[in-house]
């Protein structure tokens, strides 16, 4: 049975990876995380409690793992220490980037694993702002890639699904369960790429699995998506009739509504798209299917009773703006 060490775990991709382990019964995992969170789950499961920031890291690089799954590394400083200090090289490390480290200036759609990724600046190298998230996770891909470990680097976009706490796909499925009238932002026309988490989990047992040699996917189950597709599938899964009322950018823009984040989803254009070729083909990942995905994640949010969405603008502030 191969031996599993998981950064992480206890939150959104790792509860619906370990889960799935858990449940795949072939794997002997390994949790280390700062046990913020997520203390009551997996109670059958080896548990270290530390912060990769201190010498707790000391308390896993001296074991020997065959294989190590990264959830939760978002500062270079931060993978340099585990890969400084550990003393038995995994057999390969799995490492959860982001389709951020694409160079936003790129305006050509469906980006593939080849395109260009941004840098990282000395400053932005240990900045904690949401801004260099980016180049913070694409400057820890160089380094990865630099170690000379044989690893497997995957690429989601937005993750969407059971146990997301980040509320961004949620806030148009609560909109559209309880609104009849949306502000759909160019008509709710303008695309993006979405992952669903099990496409997620599946890339990473995968990668877990098969021989890949320093490989970088990205990981994406719908290439191209938009808010009025979410609206329309939710719609009819909820036998909603919702009337969307479109609205400009200009509009927007003039009642200080930021994009994405009072507005989620929405970015005044189409080029944050990326292709998933290569994963289809390479790893045998068939991606979900939209329908599908979303009606398990209504499943989802309906046994939490839809609490009003921390993310986005408020009810009331769309009224207004209706």
């Amino acid at each position: 049975m191969k031996s599993v060490l998981i950064l992480g775990g206890t939150q959104f991709i790792g509860r619906n990876l370990v889960e799935r382990i858990l449940g795949v019964g072939v794997y002997d995992i390994t949790l280390f995380n700062r046990g913020r969170t997520g203390r009551e789950l997996y109670p059958g499961v080896e548990r270290i409690i530390g912060d990769r920031r201190t010498k707790d890291i000391e308390r896993i690089v001296s074991m020997n793992w065959d294989v190590v799954v990264d959830l939760s590394c978002y500062f270079p400083e931060d993978l340099e220490s585990v890969l400084r200090n550990m003393k038995c090289e995994p057999d390969k490390y799995v490492f959860i980037s982001t389709c951020s480290v694409y160079d936003p200036n790129d305006t050509r759609i469906l980006r593939n694993e080849e395109s260009l990724i941004v840098e990282c600046t000395h400053e932005e190298y240990a900045d904690t702002t949401l801004a260099t998230y980016g180049s913070r996770k694409a400057e820890c891909e160089r380094i990865l890639a630099r170690s000379g470990l044989d690893h497997v680097i995957l690429r989601p976009a937005l993750v969407y699904g059971p146990h997301d706490p980040t509320d961004r796909l949620y806030y148009w499925l609560y909109q559209v369960k309880y609104l009849d009238e949306l502000l759909l932002p160019d008509n709710g026309e303008r695309k993006f790429s979405v992952t669903y988490v099990h496409d997620l989990v599946n890339a990473i047992l995968r990668s877990m699995e098969r021989p890949t040699r320093s490989t970088v996917y990205n990981v994406i189950t719908i290439p191209e998506v938009s808010i009025g597709d979410i609206v329309r599938v939710t719609s009819t899964l909820l036998r909603r009739s919702i009337t969307g009322r479109n609205v400009s950018p200009s509009f927007l823009k003039e009642h200080g509504v930021r994009p994405w984040l009072d507005m989620p989803l929405w970015i005044d254009g189409d080029h944050f798209t990326y292709s998933n070729e290569r994963i289809r083909y390479e790893l045998d990942l068939v991606p979900t299917d939209m329908l599908e995905s979303l009606r398990a994640t209504l499943a989802y949010y309906d046994a939490r009773e839809w609490q009003e969405p921390t993310y986005g603008m408020s009810t009331s502030r769309l009224r207004e703006l209706l």
